[in-house]
């Protein structure tokens, strides 16, 4: 019996700790722009969606500080950003660039 008691001690802090840090980096990684990640705004034309429209990759024009003119993936913050945009929708859109390299999309609009 005390020996379970022994395990319990350190079991349960342990799986506390694992849970805290599990929270604590989906809530950074969902709402990355209010983190000091940089924010660049731009505009471009919609090529297609990834699966579930988990993200959109749009053919984009040039963006100062940043990146040339290309077609790049876009991660939406919220599903609901994506309703209402379509496969060769002109857009106006503003990101932020995470430090793991993803580009999370704050705002995106129609043109």
């Amino acid at each position: 019996m005390r020996s379970i008691a022994k395990v319990a001690r350190f079991v349960v802090p342990v799986v506390l700790l694992a849970a805290a840090v599990a929270v604590g980096t989906r809530v950074w990684t969902s709402d990355a722009y209010a983190c000091g990640a940089e924010t660049y705004s731009t505009r471009g034309v919609v090529k297609s969606f990834g699966d579930g429209r988990r993200y959109v990759n749009i053919a984009h024009d040039k963006i100062d500080g940043y990146m040339a003119a290309m077609t790049m993936s876009f991660e939406p913050r919220t599903p609901e950003q994506l309703q209402g945009i379509d496969v060769g929708d002109r857009v106006s859109f503003t990101f932020a660039a995470t430090e793991d390299g993803r580009r999370v999309l704050t705002v995106i609009k129609k043109d």
